[in-house]
């Protein structure tokens, strides 16, 4: 079997380490992939997460910071009741639904958790047919729907499934190909899934559907990436960095989907270059959080992009260095759920965001 990697970041190709088990490394996310699995059998995971170079160490991002109070960042009151990272949460009604990622022993899992974040009641009424991390998932016409991610083979799987309100999720269609490392986000009745990996290449392909069984071709990233951060504003989905090269290289790159014309540009430039890092958006500004940067350093940075100006400023930090978490906007409070820190264990804190 593989598993993810226990170091800092393993290399970007894939490797097995030789033991009890092979392991190898999800999102974020964002953002590898993870094997099929049923009950009583754990899922093995498909590719690794890009190397860095040197120990993970907090840093402070390059740019101008605002004034304190700008945006407050804290570790919710509760907990998960499992660790958690790599995976999908999606907001939905005003619950977050967890779907997927790697559990405590960095094995991907087949887990569905709704959290109530008013306070942290949480229930397991539903699981998936292919036990997934680093896939990407959306809310569509009512249905939460995942987008590939890891599977039983070494290059992930195409599966999508459709997970329901209680019971097992079934697998409804099949993405043109293998699929991880990627992220999907709605707008209107459509998702739109971007870039990944397939096991071999970084895709630059950008894919819509409305049902999850049919996919039209939006177009092609001017930077094909892995394991970005992403967020939606109007009829806009952003992508924030990502591992762009099969190096282990990262972008700077602030890429943008208008879905109203489908036109795909880079429209500014972060920083730094940055992987692994999530968004929120809150009052129609992006709060990009935590990540990888300059390819090495775990970031505590808070970062806020403006839409309207495509102005980057730094606001704030993270309680702790923080990557691979999944994140989802609730009202007026942003949700960084699980993740990994210096250590590179899942975990089962939550943290909060909001502006002041």
């Amino acid at each position: 079997m593989r598993r993810a990697p226990i170091g800092p970041r393993a290399p970007i190709a894939r490797r097995a380490l030789l033991g009890s088990a092979l392991l190898v490394a999800s999102i974020v996310l964002a953002a590898c992939g993870g094997g099929g699995g049923s009950d009583g059998q754990r899922a093995s995971t498909s590719t690794t997460a890009p190397a860095p170079t040197g120990v993970p160490a907090t840093t402070k991002p390059s740019s101008t910071t605002a004034p304190s109070g700008t945006v407050q960042a804290v570790t919710a009151p509760w907990k998960l009741n499992e660790p958690v990272a790599r995976e999908i949460v999606i907001a939905n009604g005003n619950q977050l639904e967890i779907v997927g990622g790697l559990d405590h022993t960095k094995f991907s899992t087949a887990a569905v958790v709704l959290v109530d974040p008013t306070s942290g009641a949480q229930q397991s009424p539903a699981k998936l047919t292919e036990a997934v991390h680093d896939a990407a998932g959306s809310l569509v016409g009512g249905k939460v729907l995942v987008f590939g991610g890891g599977g039983p083979s070494e290059n992930g799987t195409a599966d999508v499934q459709e997970v329901p309100a209680s019971g097992t999720a079934t697998i409804i269609g099949k993405l043109p190909g293998s699929r991880s490392d990627h992220v999907a986000a709605t707008v209107g009745n459509r998702a739109y899934v971007f870039s990944g990996f397939d096991g071999t290449t970084i895709l630059p392909s950008v894919l819509s559907t409305a049902d999850g069984v049919t996919f039209d071709a939006v177009g092609n990233l001017p930077v094909p990436v892995r394991y970005a951060g992403f967020a939606v504003v109007g009829k806009t989905v952003y992508l924030f960095g990502g591992v762009a090269s099969t190096s282990g290289s990262d972008t700077n790159a602030i890429q943008a989907l208008d879905t109203a014309t489908g036109t795909i540009t880079q429209v500014a430039q972060l920083p730094t270059s940055l992987s692994h890092a999530s968004a929120v958006v809150l009052g129609g500004k992006v709060y990009v959080l935590g990540g990888y940067v300059n390819n090495s350093t775990l970031s505590d940075q808070i970062l806020r992009f403006d839409p309207a100006t495509k102005a980057i400023t730094a606001v704030g930090k993270l309680p702790i260095p923080l990557s691979d978490a999944a994140a989802a906007t609730i009202g007026d409070k942003g949700y960084l759920v699980g993740g990994q820190s210096t250590d590179r264990n899942p975990l089962a804190s939550v943290v909060i965001v909001t502006v002041g």
